[in-house]
């Protein structure tokens, strides 16, 4: 439930960057000198779709936003980003859409949420901040939430997470709590700041959040809220600020954080109780990094790079290494294992050093 890679791999074809969104690098960023990865990853099965967004395993498949292929060859389109479905015993591949400007996609039981961004700074088109759910296994939609317009004028990327009944979406300086079937809007609450991403731990207690705060200072912060209320318990200043913000993946343990610094990428772990660093091995990363968890194992995409690595999840430190073609987004369960990337996407299992 991770944070959309489609956009930075349009950048990384036309070889350019920029600053605006998630998952994007800096200007004039190159990626640092690192250890070459040892080995291609262990693919058992791929499916071809084009640049993926977004990833997310549920109960009834994995879910994959992507945009098709076209003349001019495999680059993300906002108008046209469609949603794959892929059955967990047939491999069988449907696909619906297209919706646009999607850009992060979530299982909530028996349904699917999908969270648009505003493409264009300071935009509010109603389709840029509209927030659909389809069903989970027809992908007919069935229900379409308008989020109140933002005055911020950045980019503004819904972030999404979820459990069987709720979903949680941080959009632009507000934070919503919404009912996984009929979309009501339960709670909402104020952020300090403009949301970069989210994320729940898999114990349903904890709801974390990356706020940049002042992009101009480069200032970001990380909260933490009661999942029920929306209640703050705690945040934290962190990295990040105007280079896309922090992105956070939650764990049994506490919140990983991954965030461009300009030069290059940082990875941080946090204390659940009260977001304090936990010192971690350090290792080299571009500003392309993004830091998943997926069934407790930490996972790092360097986009810039072209590796994706697991991580020790208590210390950081790197225990298994693999090349990619750019980075790509990463989802899986006790099962299996997916990874997104410009061509579509690839199940594997994981390495026995990763867990």
């Amino acid at each position: 439930m991770r944070a959309g890679i489609a956009t930075l791999l349009a950048l990384l074809v036309l070889t350019s960057c920029s600053t605006g969104g998630d998952r994007m690098p800096s200007p004039g960023a190159s990626a640092p000198a690192t250890t070459p990865a040892s080995a291609l990853l262990p693919v058992t099965r791929f499916w071809k779709l084009g640049p993926v967004a977004d990833l997310a395993v549920g109960p009834h498949g994995v879910y994959a936003l992507y945009s098709p292929a076209t003349s001019e060859g495999a680059l993300p389109n906002a108008t046209d980003t469609r949603l794959a479905h892929i059955d967990r015993t047939t491999g069988a591949l449907a696909t619906a859409g297209p919706f646009p400007f999607a850009w992060h996609v979530v299982s909530a039981g028996t349904t699917v949420w999908i969270g648009p961004n505003n493409q264009y700074s300071g935009s509010s088109a109603t389709d840029s901040r509209t927030v659909v759910s389809v069903d989970a296994q027809t992908l007919m939609t069935q229900q379409r939430v308008v989020l109140p317009a933002e005055a911020a004028p950045g980019q503004l990327i819904a972030s999404l997470a979820a459990d069987s009944s709720s979903v949680w979406v941080a959009y632009g300086s507000h934070l919503y709590r919404l009912a996984a079937g009929s979309g009501r809007i339960i709670a909402s609450q104020p952020i300090a700041g403009t949301a970069s991403s989210i994320a729940l731990d898999p114990s349903g207690q904890r709801l974390y959040v990356g706020v940049n705060t002042d992009s101009s200072t480069s200032s970001a912060t990380i909260s933490e809220f009661e999942p029920a209320s929306l209640k703050l318990l705690v945040s934290a200043p962190t990295g990040g600020g105007g280079l896309g913000g922090p992105q956070v993946a939650a764990a049994d343990n506490g919140v990983w954080v991954s965030y461009a610094t300009g030069m290059l990428g940082q990875v941080e772990h946090r204390q659940s109780s009260n977001l304090a660093t936990v010192p971690v091995s350090r290792s080299l990363f571009s500003n392309g990094v993004h830091v998943f968890v997926a069934t407790g194992i930490v996972w790092v995409s360097d986009a810039m790079a072209g590796r994706l690595v697991c991580l020790d999840p208590q210390m950081g430190v790197v225990r298994g290494d693999w090349m990619t073609a750019q980075g790509g987004v990463v989802s899986g369960d006790a099962s299996a294992t997916f990874l997104g990337d410009i061509a579509g996407v690839s199940a594997f299992h994981p390495d026995a050093r990763c867990g």
